[in-house]
């Protein structure tokens, strides 16, 4: 058998099993093999198979279940429900492997009773939507743990067989790299181009699809996350710790911190020291 072959039978075995249709959705084209031949065909990459998902799609669905979902899927390894603007809930598992994320697995669709679709869809799509199983009447929860599993070994496969293409993962971690080694500086989309060897254009659209975000987005929150390791573990003053974070002033890393965390630093620092000294008393 073609190693080709093997996980597209392996999906529609288990679209049988579970009753539910799969779809895989890659991280900016790494299951496209060096060769140039897809792992898994355009039916299998896109939701439009499902006739509701079909049904009023727009760039609205891209954002959701491409970006919005990789950026989620970045931050935990575990299966979870989402449901997109239309209303359609469905089981997303991260496709990962050793901190790698590769893109999701998307298993069946439902309906909920806590969402309603926009009026601004179809006519057609109401009767399509109240034809899908209600979720909370399913046990599709309970599926989680063979979904991820499943998902763990379709990437252990794919990356034993020597079919998925690792220059993204290479990719990945120069920007990562690159950010990490400037954060101290003032750093911008030319820079990361200049450094990759590619346009401006394309490192935008690079960024976004490996992160989830905007260049200037990601930044930011790199820029925070370093400010909050030292607002937990050192006693510089604000001035300070933006100097060292690349930010402009305290009150641009106040702006900035307060807008992705919802607290400003001193309020931050204050509640993790009080949360670290009700830990040591216990």
């Amino acid at each position: 058998m073609d190693v080709f072959d093997l996980p597209e039978e392996s999906l529609c075995m288990l679209e049988e099993r579970i009753g539910m249709k799969i779809t895989i959705i890659d991280n900016n084209g790494i299951f496209n093999y060096r060769q140039r031949r897809a792992v898994f065909s355009e039916f299998r990459a896109s939701h439009k198979k499902n006739a509701v998902c079909r049904c009023g799609f727009s760039e609205k669905c891209i954002a959701h279940c491409r970006y919005a979902m990789n950026r989620k899927c970045m931050g935990t390894d575990s299966p979870f429900f989402s449901t997109c603007w239309k209303g359609i809930c469905q089981i997303v598992v991260p496709l990962t492997f050793a901190s790698v994320h590769y893109g999701m697995l998307y298993a069946g669709v439902f309906r909920t009773s806590e969402v309603s679709p926009p009026e601004e869809l179809p006519s057609e799509f109401l009767s399509l939507y109240e034809s899908l199983p209600l979720r909370e009447e399913t046990e599709a929860e309970k599926l989680f743990p063979l979904l991820r599993i499943y998902a763990d070994g379709i990437i252990f496969y794919l990356r034993r067989a020597n079919i998925v293409n690792d220059s993204y993962d290479l990719r990945s971690a120069a920007i990562s790299d690159f950010i990490h080694q400037n954060l101290d500086r003032s750093i911008g989309l030319p820079d990361l181009a200049e450094r990759l060897g590619l346009s401006e254009s394309h490192t935008s659209i690079l960024v976004k699809r490996l992160f989830g975000r905007p260049f200037s987005e990601y930044l930011m929150q790199r820029r925070v996350e370093r400010a909050c390791r030292y607002l937990s573990s050192t006693d510089l003053k604000l001035d300070e710790t933006a100097k060292l974070c690349g930010f402009s002033s305290a009150f641009h890393l106040s702006k900035v911190f307060k807008r992705i965390k919802g607290l400003p630093p001193s309020r931050f620092r204050e509640r993790f020291r009080n949360e670290f000294l009700r830990g040591e008393s216990e």
